[in-house]
This record gives C-alpha cells, sequence and structure tokens, in this order.
C-alpha cells in the first residue's frame, strides 16, 4: 500500500514538473518582449501651475512631480529641464531644476516684450532620450501682453474642421457590427457644440443620426455588409463626409466597456469565419500590459462562436491606462485598444483652518502616508486666469501612455460618473493610433545610451607651475548652498567633482591645498562646467498650425466691469518691491522688510539694534544678543539667524555682512526658538542672486557659476535663442539609435 502512495506521489511531481518545464512559449514571448522593452524605468513629469493664464509681466510658479511609472512612487530623478516654447515651435527660454523626493519647484520669468498667444512648457530629462516614444510633458498656457490685448483662441476656424472616423480596436471588419468613434475638430482642436452626425447608406438615405458631445466626439455600430455608405457632420454652411474604405475580410472586432457595471470591464471580441478558417492552426490571445505588467488568457475560437463576452474584475486590472490587444501565435497583433481603470480611492488630504488674521489664514493638513507633498494655488472666485485643464491625476497616470493628452482632464476625474466615464472612453477610442506599437515592443529594445543625470559635473585643471600636482587636493566651497568639498589632483593636474546640486547663479571659492598639511597654494584653477545643456531629441512641435489669424480683443475690455455715472476710472495700480519670501513657512509670523535704495545704506547692526536686539562690538567683532533674558544666572539668549534658509552655527558670517547684500530680511525680536540651544528672537534674511560674502578672499578662484557657462565667450553674452535652436536642430540631425534590434 505505501508502496503505490509512494509511486502516486512521484507521477503526481512528474506531471507538475513537465507542466513547469513546457509553459505555453508564446506567452513567454510575449511575456519577454513587454519586460525588454519596458525594463527601463520610465519617469512621467506632473506641473502644477499657479494658473493657466498670465500677463507679460508677470511669472510663472510651478510645482513639479516626478513618478517611477512602474512603481506609481517618487522617483529619484534629480536634473529636470523645463522648457518654454511660443505657438509655432521656437523655443524661448530653458532652465535646469532640481528634484528631491519625487517634487521640484521653481519659476519662470516672462518678458514684458513678448508678443500675446499660447506657449507651451515642455518638461523633459535627459533620460528620456533613451526611448524612441516621446515622454515628456506638455503644458500649455496663454500669454498676454495688455499692450496687445488677448486673442481668442475659442473661436471655430471653420474651414479646418476635420471629421475622422475610428473603428474600435483599429479595424473595420466584414460580417460583424463594428463600433466606429467619431471625432470633430479644427486647427485648433475646438469642436463645435450641438453637431449631429448622419450615418448614410449608398443611396444617400439615413440610417441613424448619432450627436456628438461637446468635445466633439462620438460613437456608433455598422456592420460593413449593410448597405453602408458615410457618415456626414454640417456645420453652419461648411458639410464634411467621410467613409471607411479600409474594410478588411478578416480579423477582429474589440469592443470594451467598463462605465456600465460597477467594478467590472466588460469585452466583446468579434470575429468572422474567415478569420477561423486562417486561424485554425494557431493559438490567439488577449494581452492586457500597462508597461512591463502584462495579464494574457487564451482566446478560444470556434466556428459556432463568432462573438464571445468576457467580464473581468477591475481590480484584477492595472490602475490607469490599460492596453489590451489580441496577438496570434505568430506574435501579430489583430486589434489593440486603450481603456481606463480608475485608480482605487485613497483617504483625501483633510485640510482645516486653524487662524485668520488680518488678509493671512493659517492651515493645516493631515493624511495617513509621511512625507505628503501638498500644492496650492489660490485664486479668486470666477477668475478667467485658469481654464483647470491640468490634472495630476490625468499628468501621472493617463496622458504618459497616450499619444494625445487628455483635455479638460478635470471634468471627467473631479466627479466621475457614469457619462464622463462614457465621454473619456469616447475620447479613448478616437485616438489617432497607439503611444506603443506592438512591432516596437516585439522587435526592439530600449538601450540607455543616455545618462541618468543627478547633479552637475565640475572638471578642470590647477596651475602648471604647481609641482606635483599629484600631492594636491581641489576644494570647493559655497556658504549659501552648504557645500564643502575635496576632490583629488591626477598627475596631470586634473580634478572633477561629480553630482553637485549647484543652483543658478552659485558663488563659488575653489582652492588648491597641498598634502598632507592642507596648505593653501596659489595658483590659477581652470574649470568647466558640464552636462548642464542636454537637448531633447523630442523638442515640441505644434500639431498643426491655423492659416487663419487669430481676433485680438482689447484687455480692459474683458476684465473691466462697465461703471455707470460719472464714475473715474483710475490708471492701473503698480504694487512695487513685493515681499518674494513671505509665503515661506514661518515668515508670515516675522516683520519682512525689502531691502530696497532706502534701506542699503543702512549699517546692518544698526538695523539690527532698532529692531529689539542688542549688538556688542568687541576686538573688531559683534554679537547679537536678545533683549530677553529668560533665565536667572545663564548667557543672555542669542537669536537664531538663518540665511537664505540656513541656520548659522556661529554669527561671524552675518555679521560681517553688508545691509545692500541681502534682498529681503524677516525679523522678530520676540518670537520664541524651541531647542535647547537658548535661542530668543529669529532673523532670517535672503541674499541678493549675484551675492558675493565679502569675507571671502577676493582672488580669481572665487566664481559665480551660473547654468548658461557654455553660451559666454570671453565674457560676451552669444545669442542663447539662437544656439538653442541649432542645438536642437543638431540633436535632430543626429540622432542616433536608440533602441537594439532582437
Amino acid at each position: 500500500m505505501f508502496k503505490n502512495i509512494f509511486l502516486i506521489v512521484i507521477l503526481l511531481a512528474n506531471g507538475l514538473l513537465t507542466a513547469q518545464e513546457n509553459p505555453d512559449e508564446n506567452k513567454v514571448k510575449m511575456a519577454t518582449a513587454l519586460e525588454d522593452y519596458f525594463f527601463l524605468e520610465r519617469e512621467a513629469i506632473h506641473l502644477h501651475l499657479d494658473k493657466s493664464t498670465f500677463l507679460t509681466n508677470e511669472k510663472i510658479w510651478f510645482q513639479g512631480y516626478v513618478i517611477n511609472r512602474k512603481t506609481k512612487k517618487a522617483f529619484f530623478t534629480t536634473n529636470i529641464y523645463v522648457a518654454l516654447y511660443d505657438e509655432t515651435g521656437n523655443a524661448i527660454t530653458e532652465k535646469l531644476v532640481y528634484a528631491y523626493n519625487g517634487t521640484f519647484s521653481g519659476v519662470i520669468d516672462l518678458d514684458p516684450k513678448w508678443h500675446s498667444g499660447l506657449y507651451y512648457i515642455q518638461v523633459y530629462t535627459n533620460w528620456m532620450n533613451n526611448f524612441s516614444e516621446d515622454e515628456s510633458s506638455i503644458f500649455k498656457i496663454n500669454i498676454i501682453n495688455p499692450q496687445e490685448g488677448i486673442k481668442n483662441y475659442n473661436k471655430i476656424e471653420k474651414e479646418s474642421l476635420e471629421l475622422t472616423l475610428h473603428p474600435e480596436g483599429g479595424n473595420f471588419i466584414n460580417g460583424i457590427k463594428n463600433t466606429v468613434g467619431i471625432r470633430v475638430k479644427d486647427c485648433r482642436n475646438n469642436a463645435p457644440e450641438n453637431l449631429e452626425a448622419i450615418i448614410q447608406n449608398t443611396k444617400g438615405e439615413t440610417l441613424k443620426t448619432v450627436r456628438l458631445n461637446t468635445a466633439g466626439y462620438g460613437k456608433f455600430e455598422v456592420n460593413p455588409d449593410d448597405d453602408f455608405e458615410s457618415v456626414t457632420v454640417t456645420y453652419e454652411n461648411k458639410t464634411m463626409t467621410k467613409s471607411l474604405t479600409d474594410k478588411h475580410g478578416i480579423g477582429f472586432g474589440l469592443e470594451v466597456n467598463n462605465f456600465s457595471m460597477d467594478g467590472k470591464t466588460i469585452l466583446k471580441i468579434k470575429t468572422n469565419i474567415a478569420t477561423l478558417a486562417l486561424l485554425k492552426d494557431k493559438k490567439t490571445y488577449v494581452l492586457i500590459h500597462q508597461d512591463g505588467k502584462y495579464l494574457i488568457n487564451d482566446l478560444t475560437l470556434d466556428k459556432n462562436v463568432l462573438e464571445q463576452t468576457l467580464a473581468l474584475q477591475n481590480t484584477d486590472l492595472f490602475s490607469g491606462i490599460n492596453t489590451i490587444r489580441i496577438i496570434d501565435s505568430n506574435m501579430k497583433e489583430w486589434a489593440n485598444r486603450n481603456f481606463y481603470n480608475a485608480p482605487k480611492k485613497e483617504s483625501t488630504v483633510a485640510l482645516i483652518k486653524n487662524i485668520r488674521k488680518a488678509d493671512k489664514i493659517e492651515f493645516s493638513g493631515y493624511y495617513n502616508t509621511p512625507n505628503t507633498n501638498l500644492s496650492i494655488s489660490v485664486l479668486p472666485t470666477d477668475s478667467k486666469s485658469t481654464t483647470e485643464n491640468y490634472s495630476i491625476v490625468a499628468g501621472l497616470g493617463i496622458n504618459p501612455y497616450l499619444s494625445e493628452p487628455l483635455i479638460n482632464a478635470n471634468y471627467y476625474l473631479l466627479q466621475p460618473k457614469r457619462i464622463t466615464n462614457y465621454e473619456l472612453d469616447l475620447f479613448l477610442i478616437n485616438q489617432d493610433k497607439l503611444k506603443y506599437s506592438w512591432e516596437n515592443i516585439k522587435s526592439t529594445k530600449p538601450t540607455p545610451n543616455f545618462s541618468f543625470d543627478i547633479g552637475l559635473t565640475l572638471k578642470g585643471t590647477i596651475s602648471k607651475n604647481i609641482k606635483n600636482k599629484s600631492d594636491h587636493t581641489v576644494k570647493i566651497v559655497s556658504f549659501k548652498d552648504q557645500i564643502i568639498k575635496s576632490t583629488p589632483v591626477n598627475d596631470q593636474g586634473e580634478y572633477e567633482f561629480e553630482n553637485l546640486i549647484l543652483a543658478d547663479s552659485t558663488n563659488l571659492s575653489m582652492s588648491t591645498l597641498k598634502l598632507p598639511n592642507f596648505e593653501a597654494v596659489d595658483g590659477k584653477i581652470s574649470f568647466q562646467l558640464l552636462n548642464r545643456r542636454k537637448p531633447f531629441y523630442k523638442p515640441f512641435k505644434p500639431s498643426s498650425v491655423c492659416k487663419e489669424p487669430i481676433t485680438t480683443e482689447p484687455l480692459a475690455n474683458l476684465d473691466l466691469p462697465q461703471f455707470a455715472g460719472k464714475a473715474i476710472e483710475l490708471e492701473e495700480v503698480k504694487i512695487e518691491k513685493k515681499l518674494t519670501y513671505q509665503r515661506v513657512i514661518g515668515n508670515g509670523f516675522l516683520t519682512g522688510y525689502k531691502v530696497d535704495e532706502s534701506l542699503e545704506n543702512i549699517d546692518l547692526l544698526s538695523f539690527i539694534e532698532r529692531n529689539g536686539f542688542i549688538v556688542i562690538r568687541q576686538y573688531g567683532e559683534a554679537t547679537i544678543y536678545s533683549r530677553i533674558n529668560n533665565t536667572f544666572n545663564g548667557q543672555r539668549p542669542m537669536p537664531q539667524i538663518m540665511i537664505d534658509g540656513r541656520v548659522l552655527i556661529n554669527q561671524f558670517e552675518f555679521t560681517t555682512m553688508r545691509m545692500s547684500d541681502f534682498d529681503e530680511i524677516y525679523i522678530s525680536s520676540n518670537a520664541l526658538v524651541p531647542g535647547m540651544l537658548n535661542r530668543f528672537g529669529i532673523i532670517r534674511a535672503y541674499t541678493k542672486k549675484n551675492f558675493k560674502p565679502i569675507h571671502v578672499k577676493a582672488d580669481s578662484n572665487n566664481i559665480i557659476l551660473t547654468h548658461r557657462d557654455e553660451y559666454y565667450d570671453n565674457g560676451a553674452q552669444k545669442d542663447w535663442t539662437k544656439k538653442l535652436a541649432k542645438d536642437r536642430e543638431q540633436s535632430l540631425a543626429f540622432l542616433p539609435d536608440v533602441t537594439n534590434k532582437r
């Protein structure tokens, strides 16, 4: 008996091993193709702008978020490029910003000389050059020159209106009912309202009518074998007619419905007898994937069953955009489709208003995840300066997977319901093409030809007159950016610093030190800032340029109400010298000063005394104390002093500076500072952009590193815009092969 049981166990084990040793090799091929193609991490970047319409004398403030698409978590990307283009695709300006723990922020300065019009912000990394697809993010904004007025981009350009048809799944198959998407748009992606599409037969008779939504989308069902001829849409006196002439005798129809049943996605797969006969000796599969994550199911073909319905639980699918494909055993794709699976709702951020004082409101926020970041832009009710087109959900979970970004995403996502889910699916049906081609996926594998940059590289040589060069080291110091680093020098006198996080116009003190005693050695240090300029091989290009010029309306007619009676309209009120750092946490409770002409010539220590502190001058040095002594026998407390957000260990750096070195100072002699260092009172100072510390010895090795160093030649600035355009042109002309053929 025991022998029989032992034999059964051996047979079962052998059966399991055989099954494991002989998996479906077609599924392995598909899985391997996806894993290889999406093996390199891909980033998704979203910008939160303070608004979407700006005057030319304003600034564009932004907060950015970058995630790893595989994990949906904050990515360790550091170097991010933010470029601004006009509506014709000309590069206007570009800057490098640094991200930390998935977030970054910055500002784009506008120019009063710029013309009114649409502008585009493109955000990218050098790493994105490794992919054949454009993985950057594009954000459209409107800039208004008050002298020119505002351009009306919402006006329908009737002559450029276009009607397009998109069979669901990509093919128009004979013998089955095909779902066909309809889209009407002009050259600026505007669509007239209240459009109707008329489905006609060969006799010109109406088979059915379809009302298009406000975005110009709709769909209908039709069998090519029926007397179907064309689709016609009329707007005013313009009639557009489109036919589906590319009919296929074989193939699959693919229909997805994820808006009718809560928690489920219904797939309908349709085919005809001719297709079944062609594929009778082949296997077919339903592949659903997002990047390198996938689900592969067998598709059973039966000549008696020409239509199959599959019900999938949304919890088994991927959060965000899913791509469904029908693939046969020869790795041929027969149909494809994108659909959206809404992410599971997480607990929301709780915001509570704590204090309201004059024109300031303080909030507290609560969330169940540590290290949560929150960015808020506050605008007046019914403001015309924002259109709320961009959603972080779409920016990180939808647009990275589409060839055409979702417009007005908040309409679909803020309060999702059946009708908005249906309309979002209409948008996905009417995409011209999938962003990720199956032909590319199965035949190529991206390779890391472009670096994943972390900070900048500073390299150069020490003075030629120095002997035994390898016995020396180069030291760099930046008080503002809290950088103190050293690096060895080789026999040729070369040094190199890698992964430096250097803001634009950083003050850097460089010195050559002799080992082993680190004695300072005189001599000129040459330097070069590397990997600052990284051209992007897919710069922004407008999808289409309208021939008809945009009408311009005076700004005043749109923004100012009409006054009755004898009201006097005053000239524009300009508030100059606005406090820039007042929004910084903690500064709202301090008294802020803008260091203008009236304050620049005041002695810094005298200014500190006038604001409630005691300054003791002795032996050429000064010490700042609080006027309040909070101990009986201890030493009088000192204030907490910060320069550019950096807490000073001692006061020497601050007390040797001048008032003219600072842009703004925030101060309070009564502020309580928690901690064990007996601090009382706060002084927060922010230096001017080109500030240079006076206590650093003035020599040729004290430099200001600008992010545009390579566009300077012997101190003369070249035309940066022309140089940038030339770099872009050369980049496209010599674009390397970023993929390996399988």
